[in-house]
């Protein structure tokens, strides 16, 4: 008995490792298609969202917001006068060019900000990544990571993770440290999840069994939070703006 379940376990070896290689190796017809669209609401129930600009002089390198600019395509500073970009100087040369990367600073009435952000994958769809590996380092941390659930209408809850984040500083020599948190999730066509390795599971199978590469994406929030809450009460923050957000990004299915 042993034997065989040994010999059951190589084989499913063997299987995924050959999706995985074909997965990656085999011509596929790209598609353009995608879950959402690549834009983000001007308004996400009573939160007013402003666009994000980042300068692309790398002597510069000012964020703007779009209320703040006659033309959001150029640096308003007469100095610069750099192309603007909806993602960071680093980002844009670090990522594939046809990368769409879009960010809005969203405003409550009664003070409170959300940054909302869409990075889809271009032709390489190498644009998409496990969002934990670049939100570490530099005094940030990854405190805690947990899935929640938000509630839509008409439809069943939706799977979001939650990072709670936390970064270190010295101010005046006095370390201190602040709270944060990052909540995402993936969307592809048809498709949404919360995992990065299911992700990666539907894109083999789009592959191998559909010769389809479709576009995914990945929908991110990110906030403050208080140290000390014990409820965890920033979850209906989070859970609010979701639910107005979601339905006027993502695309209805075929019927």
């Amino acid at each position: 008995m042993a034997r065989t379940s040994t010999h059951y376990l190589i084989l499913i070896a063997l299987l995924v490792a050959t999706s995985i290689a074909l997965a990656v190796t085999v011509e596929t017809a790209g598609s353009d298609e995608a879950g959402i669209y690549p834009e983000l609401p001007d308004l996400a129930g009573d939160w007013v969202g402003d666009e994000i600009r980042f300068c692309w002089n790398p002597r510069h390198q000012a964020i703007y917001t779009a209320s703040q600019l006659e033309d959001i395509n150029v640096c308003p500073d007469p100095e610069c006068g750099g192309e603007l970009g909806g993602m960071t100087l680093i980002e844009k040369s670090m990522l594939p060019s046809d990368t769409v990367v879009v960010k809005k600073r969203y405003t409550h009435p009664d003070g409170r900000q959300i940054i909302a952000t869409i990075v889809m994958s271009g032709k390489e769809r190498a644009s998409i990544h496990r969002p934990e590996t670049c939100l570490v380092g530099h005094g940030s941390e990854i405190a805690t990571s947990r899935l929640i659930q938000v509630p839509l209408e008409a439809r069943g809850p939706l799977d979001v993770r939650i990072l709670d984040m936390l970064r270190h500083v010295r101010i005046q020599g006095v370390p201190r440290s602040f709270g944060s948190y990052y909540a995402y999730w993936f969307v592809g066509k048809g498709r949404e999840t919360a995992s990065h390795h299911a992700r990666m599971f539907w894109m083999a199978a789009d592959r191998v069994l559909h010769n389809k590469s479709h576009r995914w994406a990945y929908i991110a929030i990110s906030g403050d939070r208080p140290l000390e809450d014990p409820e965890q009460a920033y979850e209906a923050e989070i859970k609010d703006f979701i639910a107005a957000l979601y339905p006027q990004m993502v695309v209805a299915p075929e019927s």
